[in-house]
């Protein structure tokens, strides 16, 4: 019984998957490594435009395995909730 439920659940979130993820941002600063954002070149620009002194910095390589959010976690103060949600609102545009 257990076995059909899950199946039926499986199967049901498969059809309904495609259309319900169709709008998501294809960029965003929670799950979108840095090194993704930087290797796009519509993405880096959003980027260089909300954080233009840190896209100049030497040191932005480093980040490049780790999403933004995480980043925000060692330097809070230059990755503001507020410039986060900018960028993500510049991210969403890219399709």
């Amino acid at each position: 019984m257990i076995r059909k439920l899950l199946l039926a659940a499986a199967v049901s979130t498969m059809a309904i998957a495609p259309s319900a993820f169709a709008d998501e941002a294809k960029f965003n600063t929670t799950t979108t490594l840095l090194g993704a954002i930087l290797d796009n070149p519509e993405a880096k620009a959003a980027f260089a435009k909300v954080f233009p002194e840190i896209a100049a910095s030497d040191q932005l390589e480093q980040g490049r395995d780790f999403t933004l959010t995480q980043i925000a976690e060692f330097v809070p103060d230059q990755f503001t909730p507020e410039k986060l949600k900018e960028l993500n609102d510049e991210l969403a545009k890219i399709k």
